[in-house]
């Protein structure tokens, strides 16, 4: 089912297409991480914890170094696992938890799309063992250069586990968001969701 709408208290800016499975609507947006409500922020990890540059930098910087101290002070983290961290100062915006999904080995370094589905599926699990209603996010170890994944990739990868997820369990999640850069990734990124929809998710009804 399409829906125009997201769930209440959602403010006009999230009002975007998605698509509901159960009680969870999936959508896809180009806005920033930081401009969408939610309760939880994945954010794409490596087994030392450390937050560089990139996405997990962005996050370091706007939620402050304690998310990353606390991250590292669990290191080494498993591949294909998620570690939940405080929000730092992100919870002025109403973040409760940041959820770590261990993509990589190192800073930088390629992942793989067994891993990214793994660390997708920890994700969910974790947030729902949190009570979590409302997550965002991004393509988790995308990027540019040998081994990289391009983001359609991980983007695809990811929509089949939370849809598997979602297939298999009762989720208490009410929203999840994939924050995408490019308005074409969107597009391609809902049509994705909605085949989904028609493919699998059909097969439960």
């Amino acid at each position: 089912m399409i829906s125009g709408s997201a769930s209440s208290g959602s403010s006009s800016a999230e009002q975007e297409e998605g698509v509901r499975f159960g009680r969870t609507l999936l959508r896809a947006s180009a806005s920033s991480l930081f401009d969408l409500q939610a309760e939880a922020i994945a954010c794409p990890a490596n087994r030392r914890g450390v937050m560089g540059v990139g996405l997990a930098g962005a996050i370091r910087h706007a939620g402050g170094i304690e998310i990353e101290r606390e991250a590292m002070a669990r290191a080494p983290l498993t591949i294909g696992t998620a570690v939940p961290t405080n929000p730092g100062s992100l919870a002025e915006r109403g973040v409760r938890i940041i959820v770590h999904a261990v993509v990589s080995d190192a800073l930088g370094a390629p992942t793989r799309r067994d891993i990214v589905r793994g660390a997708t599926t920890a994700v969910l699990e974790l947030a729902d063992r949190h009570r979590i209603r409302s997550i965002v996010m991004p393509p988790l170890g995308s990027g540019l250069g040998p081994g990289r994944l391009p983001t359609n990739v991980v983007t695809a990868v990811m929509i089949e586990e939370i849809v598997a997820h979602l297939r298999r369990f009762t989720s208490r999640i009410e929203r999840i968001t994939i924050v995408l850069t490019d308005a074409g990734d969107v597009a391609e990124a809902l049509t994705a969701i909605q085949e989904a929809r028609k493919m699998f998710w059909g097969l439960r009804v």
